[in-house]
């Protein structure tokens, strides 16, 4: 229930409160008349003061007891303050002639005093010294209040100046089919225009500034073309809030002035590259010398001859790309690719690719360009056919011997830079230098996927060029939508491995643990135990799934669309044999969701 103040004034207690508090070294009159205007309100716990949405009209003051801050949200409230005795309650909303931003409702027995805006104007008019003594707490409430605000979120750009890289010459026709790729994707009536220096009156730049002010005011996307006249150039890259680098395979890298002036005006969180190539069958490659210098937030491959790469390359640019964040698991991981399969049978597009162990390596596989079934014929080949986990080694640095693995992840994944994948990709490490996380975007492919599978004890650490010692990036972070949000707006399909309520259990009793001596004789005859004892690797790859998974639940947001694809009844994270049945059941387990979710349904009607 909300409370209601009670009739009675606050009493000379309160008067001593006040004074040593927030009105220290105010003089006592003003006191004296600002708790004789106050009414005092005993609210006993769990009772609210007063709820989000109602009108600011009243002031209050915690005299004892606590108050916690909750925000409504479509999935409930949210706990997000408390405040404690001798602060202000609710002034900012008070003092702005607002309403209420949140739910205040008392946590312990509380008393407030309140004061309504007729007695506090009648005091402050008598008294005007409590006005900078209310204001210096209010002060340093926002101060409080922005120390603890997360960095904001970069803002879309809707001024786009257009500019070549090195040597490039943007083709017209590459501009206007990548303006009809937005107006298609811009779901509303909000105009999108492609903007040339013949189309814009010619003047001072402040004709210019004010020509697009009138244009902005639209709330539509503008595409301009910097190309050209280099003073145009300048003048429309000082003005824009985002920069859209336009490269062509083939020419020279070297920034030219106009980049320059460019990467000055705009932050590199707002820069975007685009590399084009004349045919979806080209090789890519060299995209490192493109970033060099540019530094671009994103970067995107598009051949001339899909559509498919404009529309993607409009998403991004619109907030609405997709991204798919795939955790690790082991064997388990071959669901991931259920999951693909069933989004590309519905059409809905998978624009950035991120994951963590297993998900890393069946990321990186789709990210290359291969197929589903490409991809489970190479996991079979490297776990089945060249048992790529099963040879153990002397326990100095690890368990297994990676001789192997590491051949068939060259060998899969090539030397290739991440950089020159035609989907946008990234995968997750935790680095034990730096004691933090390693996000891969740049290097070799397979680099990238050894050192998130990394296993701590059972596969040797990934060391890199500059000296990280890298492990299985489960080990931090087994879910990467926040490393995905940061790169792109837009919805995020987070796909976890293992139900939320299955239980792992198993038959052995812990009297069957295999000691020593019988190990031994095990291993020398190669003969494998009947029991389902866990081994090490289940172990340590379980422990990190249920730590992610209990972390995850904290990661995500409204936006965010989880999918947990039920498992192989009996399945476990070494079971490379049950892959193809368990991607055939994550596809199944898609389908529905696409009929029953209409979130994720909306994603299918995309056009791709």
């Amino acid at each position: 229930m909300t409370a209601k103040p009670t009739e009675h004034s606050a009493d000379g207690s309160l008067r001593d409160w006040m004074q040593s508090g927030l009105f220290a070294g105010v003089d006592q009159a003003a006191i004296a008349a600002l708790s004789d205007r106050a009414q005092r309100l005993d609210l006993p716990a769990g009772n609210v003061l007063v709820r989000q949405g109602d009108s600011a009209d009243s002031l209050y003051f915690l005299e004892t007891g606590r108050l916690r801050v909750l925000i409504e949200t479509p999935a409930g409230r949210k706990a997000v303050a408390q405040i404690e005795a001798g602060e202000p309650v609710g002034e900012l909303a008070f003092f702005g002639g607002g309403t209420r931003t949140a739910t205040l409702q008392a946590s312990r027995d509380s008393v407030v005093m309140v004061l309504d805006r007729q007695s506090y104007d009648a005091v402050v008019s008598e008294f005007p010294q409590l006005v900078p003594a209310i204001l210096t707490a209010v002060t340093q409430r926002l101060a409080a209040v922005t120390a603890k605000t997360p960095p904001m979120e970069a803002r879309l750009p809707r001024v786009i100046a257009v500019v070549p890289c090195g040597s490039s010459r943007i083709d017209p026709g590459v501009l206007d089919r990548l303006a009809d790729a937005v107006r298609r994707t811009v779901p509303d009536d909000r105009q999108v225009m492609l903007v040339r220096e013949s189309d814009v009156p010619q003047g001072p730049a402040s004709a210019y500034q004010a020509w697009l002010r009138e244009h902005e005011a639209r709330r539509g996307y503008l595409l301009i073309d910097a190309g050209g006249d280099p003073e145009w150039g300048s003048l429309v890259c000082r003005n824009a809030d985002g920069l859209l680098m336009v490269a062509e395979a083939g020419a020279s890298p070297t920034l030219n002035p106009l980049e320059q002036v460019g990467c000055a005006a705009i932050e590199p969180a707002n820069r975007t590259l685009l590399v084009l190539r004349d045919a979806a069958g080209r090789p890519i490659g060299g995209t490192a010398a493109w970033l060099a210098g540019r530094d671009p937030h994103l970067h995107h491959h598009v051949a001339t001859d899909s559509e498919a790469d404009f529309r993607r390359v409009a998403r991004f640019l619109t907030g609405r790309a997709v991204g798919l964040v795939l955790a690790g698991g082991g064997a388990l991981g071959c669901a991931h690719l259920g999951i693909v399969r069933g989004l590309q049978q519905a059409g809905i597009p998978i624009d950035l690719i991120g994951g963590t162990s297993a998900g890393a390596a069946m990321g990186a596989a789709i990210a290359q360009g291969l197929s589903v079934p490409q991809t489970l014929d190479q996991m079979e080949a490297m776990f089945i056919d060249a048992k790529a986990m099963r040879r153990f080694t002397v326990p100095i640095h690890s368990l297994l011997d990676p001789a192997v693995f590491d051949t068939e992840l060259e060998a899969r994944y090539g030397a290739a830079d991440i950089a020159d994948q035609p989907i946008n990709f990234f995968a997750i490490s935790t680095n034990l230098s730096t004691n933090d996380l390693h996000v891969h975007r740049r290097g070799p492919l397979w680099h990238a996927v050894r050192a998130s599978g990394s296993l701590p004890t059972i596969l040797p650490p990934f060391i890199d060029s500059d000296g990280n010692i890298l492990v299985d990036g489960g080990v931090l972070d087994n879910v990467p939508v926040v490393t995905m949000r940061a790169l792109k707006s837009g919805p995020n399909i987070v796909v976890t491995l293992g139900e939320a309520g299955q239980v792992w259990r198993i038959k052995a009793a812990y009297q069957s643990l295999r000691r020593r001596g019988q190990l031994i004789r095990d291993v020398l005859l190669r003969r494998k135990s009947d029991s389902d004892f866990p081994s090490i690797v289940e172990i340590m790859q379980r422990s990190m799934v249920v730590a992610s998974r209990i972390a995850s639940r904290s990661m995500l947001r409204e936006d965010d669309i989880p999918l947990s694809p039920p498992i192989v009844q009996g399945m476990q994270i070494l079971d490379w044999h049950l892959g193809r049945k368990q991607a055939e059941q994550a596809a199944h387990y898609v389908a529905q969701e696409v009929a029953s979710n209409p979130v994720l349904a909306s994603l299918a009607a995309q056009p791709d």
